[in-house]
């Protein structure tokens, strides 16, 4: 099967977190056996590169001998909607469910942003989100298959606690509390680690909150294995990453109850969904610190390994492929 990849996200030596989980993807279907073209949109420089590429893809598409596009995220799913190939769109979270501010509105930009993600799940031959939380949000016409992002479990992996903070130059003791996402993103509510972390220490805790974001995967997942539990206060999310990489690490995770968090930490021990306020926070990870040990994560996300989703993702390709036939 010959595969046109359309992404917005796809990762550099500037940027090496950009798009990771994609370029995983990719990688782990070019091993199953898919042939891979891909075109990545630079929207992040310009949107007008959007424009350009809705003009540009039916010929990219055409030249590549493409059987199928996948395009990723919302607005390179609408700029790949002139291809005459059947169409598959991942949708990624913010892309179908908007990007709130820390008040719970909607900028005009984000809502156009769902505008157009509805418009190229219309126009799909192959839908796939990575939630029930955003499949709901879809019109009922569009048969969205619930895929969440794979886990790459060789990059992921436990290793002591004790080495992985002697690797990042961070000191052997007190608890770290690990927010892997950008504190100046309003969605993902740093201040309320913050105030977790200040809780900790007025309980006489010698506890501190790491920061990892923007720096390569394997970075991330040492600072898995150095911390002592994952916070995902997010006001939004569809399917994090960091919460099935966190498990992958057996690091013990307190959530939101955000995208598919509570189906994710189910049977996850110890971790926990919790309501996003500081005491009910600051409660779940003085449990955990308490507990002083890692969770059952690996074996929970066990199912979520690369080459399994991969699978699943071509499966859907198959579907697409046959109903265009059938049209």
């Amino acid at each position: 099967m010959r595969v046109l990849v359309v992404t917005n996200m796809w990762p550099s030596a500037a940027r090496p977190h950009w798009g990771a989980f994609v370029r995983s993807q990719v990688d782990s279907l070019a091993a199953e056996g898919v042939a891979i073209t891909l075109h990545e949109i630079e929207g992040w420089r310009s949107t007008r590169a959007y424009f350009s590429a809705l003009a540009a893809l039916p010929g990219i598409a055409r030249r590549a001998n493409a059987d199928l596009v996948h395009a990723h995220y919302g607005l390179s799913g609408a700029a790949a909607a002139g291809v005459a190939a059947p169409l598959v769109v991942s949708f990624c979270g913010d892309d179908l469910l908007g990007r709130p501010d820390a008040s719970g509105r909607l900028s005009a930009r984000s809502r156009a942003l769902v505008g157009l993600s509805r418009f190229a799940a219309a126009r799909a031959s192959g839908v796939i989100v990575k939630s029930e939380e955003m499949r709901r949000v879809l019109p009922a016409s569009v048969a969205a298959e619930v895929i969440p992002n794979g886990v790459d479990l060789a990059r992921f992996s436990p290793v002591p606690r004790s080495a992985a903070r002697a690797s990042l130059g961070w000191r052997e003791d007190g608890a770290v509390l690990l927010f892997a996402a950008d504190p100046d993103e309003p969605r993902k509510n740093f201040p309320l680690a913050l105030a977790v972390v200040e809780r900790q220490r007025a309980a006489g805790r010698d506890a501190r909150v790491e920061v990892v974001f923007g720096v390569p995967q394997d970075r991330v997942a040492t600072a898995m294995s150095a911390a002592d539990v994952l916070l995902l206060p997010s006001f939004h999310e569809g399917s994090p990453n960091t919460v099935k990489e966190a498990m992958a690490c057996d690091l013990p995770v307190v959530a939101a109850p955000v995208g598919d968090c509570a189906e994710r930490l189910a049977g996850c021990t110890p971790s926990a969904v919790v309501p996003r306020d500081a005491e009910a926070f600051a409660a779940a990870v003085a449990d955990v610190l308490d507990q002083g040990r890692r969770s059952n994560g690996r074996e929970r996300v066990a199912p979520l390994a690369l080459p399994a989703v991969a699978r699943r993702v071509i499966a859907v390709y198959e579907r697409a492929l046959a109903r265009r036939r059938a049209a």
